[in-house]
């Protein structure tokens, strides 16, 4: 993200490369000016400086883990509902992503998508970080990049010289008459430990679409747990336990037309069903950073389990995985060259899980072990990022295992120019072998129903990022102490070889399915895609701050293409474009007690597409956000928020539409929706 040097961003998240103080990232790299290190949003710091991460989400006044994302032109949410929401980095889905939160890998799919964005509340969050660099130390599967959600510890909420501390939060959402409320309490347990519990709950109904209406089925329950221990550095020891609950329940349909795909008023082919969604994750995690360059280790453990319900026939899909990784980083002087060295191992592996009450219990396992080497470089006006990871992998997919290795390099270079001026550019390759088939769908393959890639041996899903571009930092060019950032960036990124089911009936279970296969449940075929998909385009990016006021454009202009240049859409857990989006969002902090904003949200309309898809018109967004606090502290905050202030009617594009007599069907977002909170803080 383009930001001023305080290294604070108040918006969402940017793409890669940024300046911020020397730190360290949770890949252990070096976050500085080198900027050969992925994008980070923080709590702390002066708000009345820059803004925190968690001022933004308070001001934005998120309240799922997709609004993270909302002010950044280069992450789109398409999907409409909680249960339909997806993730797009770059026009990457984020199936191709390597998504963790406090370093616990989320994995594949459940059914159609469910389980992929994982839920979580915002209010939790102390840093994301987007990561499209190519990088080998990003965790296995990173086709397109890494997302890394990081929450909180005690240590974050305690003020200095306080041992104890509470935070009660209430708020409303018109758009779906969301009642949302969270105690979090915390405190220090002697010098070095701290200790966290949170709850959170939010009541949703189906929310209201732009121009009046509902959107049937898009209402839930959510419920959010946390319970966190951890001991801050202490002889360079630091430790983190932490156990995370979310869960989210609802009526929804199960099938594809519906649920995910489409407007369910007008494709509904199956009646909806009673539904929840949980995920626990437990986590582990030792950092050992003495007054010694050669050392700076990291050890980390995780399960994470997640689980989707039917709960009319009492069928579950649920994924159990165990994982973690070891790293070291080694700081190395030779010369006027300065290395920063970072060597680990990760693995996981994942039984996928269908429990059926009448019928067989079916697992599918997958597994991946990573090595991995990154040398980040510095010398004088150059700095190089290189590396290579080895992946050995396995994944059954029934009737075939999908196993090998595979080796991914890469090389990132930047060179300072002159007047605030650097060029950057970047390559690097990723694997995955255990493919973005949802796990719910693999109780369907059967060696009469299914064709398996023609008999052929099933490839591991591979990819090929590229970037390069331009960036400008300069202070006091306006006005005194002023901050300037602009930066230009050119991106492909090609995967080939994914994994896909290509069913011409539709959904397994839906009716027209049943007819054409004599009422029994079929898919047509399972194979690995035989034409590469290119997501190439460019982002511009401009920030300006001033004092207590800070504006911001980002811009991206993308397009997903096959190696003939031909469009492709928007695939299902692959990737898609849309239109050209712009995000321009400005902050100004009026008094040391108020602070007010506005994001415009500007998308073109989206013409470039295949015969088989709809073109699909741009929308303009406005929204407006007040915090104040009475006391100028955090003893009490107020928060008003309205998004799509104008009640704009749209759908994102990448939501995924279908076409059923003639006409295409693509399930539009909320309208008009004033949020107001309130928080204490004790």
């Amino acid at each position: 993200m383009l930001h001023p040097p305080t290294g604070r961003l108040t918006g969402a998240l940017l793409a890669a490369a940024a300046t911020v103080p020397a730190a360290a990232a949770d890949d252990g790299s070096e976050l500085s000016s080198t900027s050969l290190s992925p994008v980070r949003v923080e709590a702390g710091g002066d708000p009345l400086e820059r803004g925190t991460g968690r001022e933004e989400l308070q001001r934005r006044q998120a309240s799922s883990s997709a609004e993270v994302f909302r002010g950044e032109a280069s992450a789109e949410v398409g999907g409409g509902s909680r249960n339909a929401q997806r993730l797009y980095l770059r026009g990457v889905e984020s199936s191709n992503l390597n998504v963790t939160v406090d370093g616990a890998r989320q994995g594949r799919d459940l059914h159609q998508h469910r389980g992929g964005l994982t839920g979580i509340d915002p209010a939790l969050l102390k840093a994301v970080e987007i990561d499209p660099r190519p990088a080998a130390d990003q965790g296995p599967g990173a086709l397109g990049g890494a997302v890394r959600f990081k929450t909180v510890d005690a240590q974050d909420l305690l003020a200095p010289g306080e041992d104890t501390g509470a935070r009660l939060s209430a708020g409303y959402a018109s758009a779906d008459d969301a009642e949302r409320g969270s105690t979090t309490l915390f405190g220090r347990l002697g010098n070095d430990w701290g200790a966290l519990a949170h709850i959170g709950a939010t009541n949703r109904d189906d929310y209201r679409v732009g121009g009046g209406g509902t959107m049937p089925y898009s209402g839930g329950r959510d419920r959010d747990y946390l319970v966190r221990l951890s001991r801050t550095p202490a002889s360079g020891h630091q430790l983190r336990l932490g156990a995370q609950r979310n869960t989210f329940e609802g009526d929804h349909p199960y099938g594809s037309w519906g649920s995910d795909f489409g407007d369910p008023r007008e494709t509904l082919k199956l009646e909806p069903v009673g539904q929840e969604q949980r995920r626990e994750t437990w986590t582990a995690e030792h950092r050992y950073r003495p007054a010694n360059s050669l050392v700076d280790w990291r050890a980390r453990i995780y399960r994470n389990d997640k689980r989707l319900e039917r709960q009319d026939d009492n069928t579950a899909i649920r994924a159990v995985e165990y994982g973690g990784d070891l790293r070291n980083t080694f700081t190395l002087e030779a010369g006027a060259a300065r290395h920063r060295l970072t060597v680990g191992l990760d693995y996981y592996t994942e039984d996928g899980r269908i429990e059926q009450a009448d019928g067989p219990r079916l697992s599918h396992r997958s597994r991946n072990l990573g090595a991995f080497l990154q040398d980040r470089m510095r010398w004088e006006r150059l700095r190089l990022s290189a590396g290579v990871r080895l992946d050995d992998y396995s994944t059954d997919l029934v009737e075939q295992e999908l196993d090998g290795d595979a080796v991914s390099p890469n090389l990132s270079a930047e060179l300072d120019l002159a007047a605030g001026w650097t060029a950057f550019a970047g390559y690097g390759e990723a694997v995955n072998g255990a493919g973005t088939l949802p796990i719910g769908w693999l109780q369907f393959i059967d060696a009469e129903n299914t064709n398996l890639n023609d008999g052929e041996p099933f490839q591991a899903e591979e990819s090929q990022r590229r970037e390069g571009g331009l960036r400008y930092q300069g202070r006091d060019l306006l006005t005194a102490r002023d901050r300037l950032e602009l930066e230009a960036t050119l991106f492909e990124t090609r995967i080939e070889h994914s994994i896909e089911r290509n069913d011409p009936w539709g959904s397994p279970l839906s009716p027209k399915a049943r007819d054409k296969n004599d009422g029994d449940p079929l898919i047509g075929e399972i194979r690995n895609r035989p034409d590469p998909v290119r997501l190439r385009g460019y982002e511009l990016r401009a920030a300006w701050g001033a004092g207590a006021y800070d504006t911001r454009v980002s811009f991206m202009s993308a397009e997903a293409v096959d190696d003939d240049g031909e469009p492709v859409g928007v695939s299902r857990r692959l990737g898609g474009a849309g239109g050209d989006r712009l995000v321009w969002d400005q902050r100004w902090a009026v008094h040391e007690t108020l602070t007010l904003g506005y994001t415009l949200t500007w998308v073109d309309d989206y013409t470039d597409v295949p015969d088989d898809e709809p073109e699909r018109d741009g929308y303009h967004l406005h929204d407006v956000q007040a915090q104040w606090r009475p006391w100028a502290d955090e003893r009490l905050t107020l928060a008003l928020a309205v998004n799509n202030l104008l009640d704009e009617q749209y759908a994102t594009h990448t939501s995924l539409a279908v076409e059923e007599d003639g006409e295409f069907h693509i399930r539009e977002e909320p309208g008009r929706d004033v949020r107001v909170t309130g928080t204490l803080r004790f």
